[in-house]
């Protein structure tokens, strides 16, 4: 029986699991590394992966000539011009994954995995439009997207999968807080959850996509390259330029030199004829230590920590009472951040997980084989003019997968319709399993109807419905039966919930490998 994959579509490497007969994990990667998501045009040919990052004549993210890197990034745009050639980021996205399917459907010699349908995981930040692009670029590479879940929701299961006894696990944690975040290439997201009754539940999510590593590497090259203008003596003026091809290389050795400086104290980063000169001058020969690596990334790193600070700040959490901080993507290896995570949240709390670059896609894997489902993880409410709430969608509900959708209906009156206007407040509890009147509350934003001023006080009747979709999207619309003008709004920051107390119970002894 061949079964759905899980797919990491990330902003700097992107990569396609699967969960094998005998319960393990297996990645589809380029020779133990995921794959750079980088897409390149040259003519007719379309250069995926390894082979379009290595000939990168230019630094950071979006399109980059007649190559698009980190195509994830592109999602919120209408049409991008890849040297003169117009296209949308739906094209891009699937020449890319058609790549990504193509090379696993190669090493996937067993034939276990069935391409064509997957769990997919996303930034939690990823608004409606990005997920209907992403859906739409993903069914035109023929895979179709069984559901979405955020990415540290889907590392969060890994983590757990991994462990000799999921359910023991999850028991253990029962009614603990857990933190769990991806400091990847492209963006810091973080999730912070409580497992209840073997469920694991979002309290709140938060993401930036301006503190990933991807900065770090082209704030590394620019160091190497004005150390090595100044060792030379070079102004504006007389530097020399670099020789084509050759960014790409250097930014390659950037990375490399940020992963070697975990463990090391300094390296050497060498790239002979870099510029187009002679002798020396046209090599690049600085040696990078990790204390000059932690002053240029400082300012970064502290914005990333201060990220995490917000999150626990919004929810009323100390770190110290946390159960698990749990600690994924290449920016959490680095010794300085280690050292920080390590502070604020004590050794025993905090997991850095030694697979950070693909337990995402292990995750989501795990969640296709277990056949879970995502549920509603608070009440979605609507405030009344008594300043009472009113649940229009309960917590628990479970969540549209592929093709299907769930509708709420609900009649009310206008109190005060003197100005024209009703206005329509949503909202859910900070916290879960508090939904008392006196508990408090997160607004997820307001609908304002028109309605008729002439008409007195709860007579108009106006008519709410409420749809979430497949891509996990809220919709509001509201319609008012004289003025008959409807009001949309749509919302994407839902808190989920992950079912996993069945599935941990019919496969606690499996592990990943």
């Amino acid at each position: 029986m061949v079964q759905r994959v899980g797919i990491d579509f990330g902003t700097t490497n992107s990569l396609i699991s699967v969960i094998t007969r005998a319960g393990l994990a297996k990645c589809f990667d380029d020779t133990g590394r995921p794959h750079p998501s980088v897409v390149r045009y040259e003519g007719e040919q379309v250069i995926c992966g390894k082979k379009a990052r290595d000939k990168l004549e230019k630094l950071g993210i979006g399109v980059l000539g007649n190559t698009v890197r980190g195509p994830k990034k592109l999602l919120g745009s209408e049409h991008i011009n890849v040297d003169g050639r117009i296209m949308t980021p739906v094209e891009a996205i699937a020449d890319y994954i058609k790549y990504l399917v193509a090379d696993a459907d190669d090493s996937d010699i067993d034939q276990i995995a069935d391409l064509t349908r997957a769990v997919v995981t996303i930034p939690v930040a990823l608004d409606g439009r990005g997920r209907q692009t992403l859906r739409e670029a993903m069914l035109n590479a023929g895979v179709y997207v069984e559901t979405f879940v955020h990415e540290p929701l889907a590392a969060l299961y890994g983590y757990f999968k991994d462990q000799p006894n999921t359910r023991d696990v999850l028991a253990y944690y029962d009614g603990k807080m857990v933190l769990v975040f991806d400091w990847g290439g492209g963006t810091l997201d973080l999730t912070l959850c409580k497992i209840v009754n073997g469920s694991i539940v979002q309290v709140l999510n938060r993401g930036n996509n301006l503190v990933g590593g991807d900065y770090l590497d082209d704030a590394i090259l620019s160091h190497v390259t004005d150390e090595h203008a100044r060792k030379f003596g070079w102004s504006a003026e007389s530097k020399l330029p670099a020789n084509p091809g050759m960014r790409a290389k250097l930014i390659t050795q950037c990375e490399q030199a940020k992963i070697t400086l975990s463990t090391r104290d300094k390296i050497n980063i060498f790239l002979p004829n870099y510029f187009q000169g002679t002798d020396e001058e046209s090599e690049i020969d600085i040696w990078l230590t990790r204390e000059t690596l932690e002053s240029i990334c400082n300012r970064l790193i502290n914005q990333g920590i201060d990220e995490i600070d917000s999150l626990l700040d919004k929810a009323d959490v100390d770190p110290q009472t946390l159960a698990l901080c749990l600690a994924t993507g290449g920016m959490v290896n680095m010794p300085v951040i280690k050292n920080k995570l390590t502070e604020k949240f004590g050794v025993s709390a905090l997991h850095i997980s030694e697979k950070g670059d693909r337990i995402i896609s292990e995750g989501a894997a795990w969640i296709a084989h277990d056949n879970l489902e995502l549920a509603l993880a608070k009440p979605f409410e609507l405030a009344e003019a008594r300043n009472s709430l009113l649940t229009v969608i309960h917590e628990g509900t479970r969540l549209p997968q592929r093709g299907e959708s769930i509708q709420k209906q609900q009649s009310m009156y206008c109190s005060d319709p003197r100005d024209g206007k009703a206005i329509f407040t949503f909202k859910r509890p900070q916290m879960v399993q508090k939904s008392a009147a006196a508990d408090p509350r997160t607004n997820y934003g307001s609908l304002v109807v028109e309605v008729n001023p002439d008409f007195p006080p709860l007579e108009e009747r106006i008519e709410l419905t409420i749809t979430i979709d497949d891509n996990l999207i809220l919709h509001a619309r509201a319609m008012a039966e004289d003025f008959r003008e409807p009001a949309v709004e749509e919302y994407y920051d839902l808190e989920f919930s992950l079912v996993v107390k069945k599935a941990a119970d019919d496969s606690s002894e499996k592990k990943t490998a």
